[in-house]
């Protein structure tokens, strides 16, 4: 081979089976690692700059195939012909390795039309770079192993890549799909009740969908869906002539968002829940936040629909200028000094082991009932519904009927019994106020039981992370027996009041589904368990690719 200075080539690249075995490897290697990163890239909505924040914090970048390939440095000196054999053989190894991302996680890849083109211009653009690798390795083994290692780790900018050329079709094809659901919506015209809020507006959701529906058949978007595509998939799909309302959850990821939602599915009524530190990361301050989940509300006093704000779980800086603008929004509140004339008065709110005990007073007329649903911080909630729909028309009975017999939404601070024990699934709650309420509803149904604590604790706290959790692992362990910290490592100061008060055995374990394989062997009959948040995939993975 010639010298570095030497400008003679005295080499060729042949296209030989030794060529075609290594493009083949390196080809369905980089496919299979393109999936896997593609199982975290659609989780993160597609949104590079957040999958490669996620990459980085979680060292998901490869491990054992580059450090393989790199030990092969010394024998490609002195075995050059055997190194692309080698180098293939050990890829081949570490392809039995790579988990099928479409079969494990919590949330498995959906190989949905986006994801499946991605998945495919990805490998487009990644084969180059293989055809190369393939040539290379075995006539300049010692670059071509380096040059391996480079292509390994750079799999992902291939999504960003697939992604930054798929983004106008995308754009094309989402400006058709919206148009035809937005063309729906306005020939069906139902009435469009919209909530928003940091928290709380899903569960809200639900108790309104119940009211609404024992009045008039209602349609609402299922689970947590609140993005445009999402709405629209539930219009297209499920929306009927006969639907008189459509209840619309509404997420803000970025001021602007929920505006952009009002522009698609102009609301005709809206409720405002709950304005606080969840999603704190994103928005930087709690007054970004109002002013996003504010968004609804200026769309629908501009189509001159009723207006209800949760004001006890918004500080009142924020929603006092918002009512000063707009005198006709009511306000729900458990402080009378709040509320003017037509507003609800969240009398009582008294947690029981059965449910939740409410007295709501309005234009001097009190009703007062019993709910099957826990916890204090659901109390505004229900009251909210309420509201909404009393001005929309619906009759107090109506209403009062249907949450005597309403049910939580799913995963939200649920309560039922799963065989000898008591299990409180509130997986899906994410903020503080709403743990701390799951902690209250632990020690409450847990009296005189062992009570187990299991979480991963929260996200999105931004600053507040370390100091939130520090002061609700004092709450836990005053509320539990025992605690079991999930990937303990993103919450050292929840660990650390747990050790600090004593109270409570810490258990520490890397996963969701090691702390439910601990409960399944090691609960006893009597037990109430609390389920305490569920984190994406992207948290709680290990990654040792």
């Amino acid at each position: 081979m010639g010298s570095l200075g030497d400008s003679r080539v005295d080499f060729k690249y042949f296209i030989t089976m030794e060529n075609l075995v290594l493009a083949a490897i390196f080809g369905t290697f980089a496919a299979l690692r393109l999936r896997t990163y593609l199982h975290y890239f659609q989780q993160e909505e597609y949104d590079f700059r957040r999958f490669l924040s996620w990459w980085w914090a979680a060292r998901a970048y490869d491990r054992w195939a580059s450090v393989g390939l790199l030990v092969m440095l010394p024998f490609a000196a002195v075995q050059p012909a055997a190194t692309g054999l080698m180098a293939g053989a050990w890829l081949l190894w570490r392809l039995r390795q790579e988990p099928d991302p479409t079969k494990v996680g919590k949330k498995p890849l959906v190989l949905t039309p986006r994801a499946t083109q991605l998945w495919l211009l990805a490998g487009v653009a990644c084969a180059p770079v293989v055809a190369s690798l393939a040539l290379l390795l075995p006539a300049e083994p010692l670059v071509g192993l380096l040059a391996t290692v480079a292509g390994i780790q750079i799999i992902p900018l291939a999504l960003n890549t697939a992604n930054l050329l798929l983004k106008p079709w995308q754009a094309y094809s989402n400006k058709l799909y919206l148009r035809e659901a937005t063309a729906l919506l306005a020939r069906l015209n139902p009435t469009i009740i919209s909530l928003s809020g940091a928290f709380g507006k899903t569960s809200t959701k639900y108790f309104l969908h119940a009211i609404l529906q024992a009045h008039a058949p209602t349609l609402l978007s299922p689970g947590s869906t609140n993005t445009a595509l999402g709405l629209a998939r539930i219009v297209r799909e499920r929306l009927q002539p006969h639907h008189q309302y459509f209840l619309a959850e509404m997420g803000a990821y970025k001021v602007g968002s929920i505006a952009k939602l009002c522009q698609l599915f102009p609301p005709d009524a809206c409720a405002t829940t709950a304005i606080g530190p969840a999603h704190l990361e994103r928005f930087g301050s709690v007054a970004k936040v109002a002013e996003a989940e504010f968004e609804v509300v200026h769309a629908t006093v501009a189509r001159g629909g009723p207006v209800v704000l949760s004001i006890d779980c918004i500080p009142p800086e924020l929603w006092q200028p918002l009512v000063a603008k707009y005198p006709g929004i009511r306000l729900v509140s458990a402080t009378k000094a709040y509320l003017r004339d037509g507003d609800y008065y969240l009398k009582q709110a008294k947690a029981t082991a059965h449910g939740l005990q409410l007295a709501i007073e309005h234009r001097g007329q009190l009703s007062a009932f019993g709910t099957p649903i826990h916890g204090a911080t659901m109390a505004p909630n229900l009251a909210t519904a309420f509201a909404l729909a009393t001005e929309l028309g619906v009759p107090k009975a109506t209403s009062v009927a249907a949450l005597k017999a309403v049910q939580p939404a799913p995963h939200r601070l649920s309560v039922r019994q799963e065989g000898a024990i008591t299990l409180i699934d509130d997986s899906y709650n994410s903020n503080p106020a709403g743990f701390a309420t799951a902690l209250e509803t632990l020690a409450l149904l847990g009296a005189g039981q062992r009570k187990i604590l299991i979480t991963p604790g929260m996200v999105e706290l931004g600053e507040l992370h370390d100091a939130e959790h520090a002061r609700l692992g004092q709450l836990a362990a005053k509320s539990a027996d025992i605690v079991i910290a999930v990937a303990p490592q993103r919450i050292p100061s929840f660990v650390q009041a747990i050790q600090q008060a004593g109270h409570a055995q810490l258990i520490q374990l890397p996963t969701f589904a090691a702390a439910l394989k601990w409960l399944k062997t090691n609960t006893q009959a009597g037990d109430v368990v609390l389920l305490e948040n569920d984190l994406p995939d992207r948290y709680e993975a290990q990654w040792l690719l």
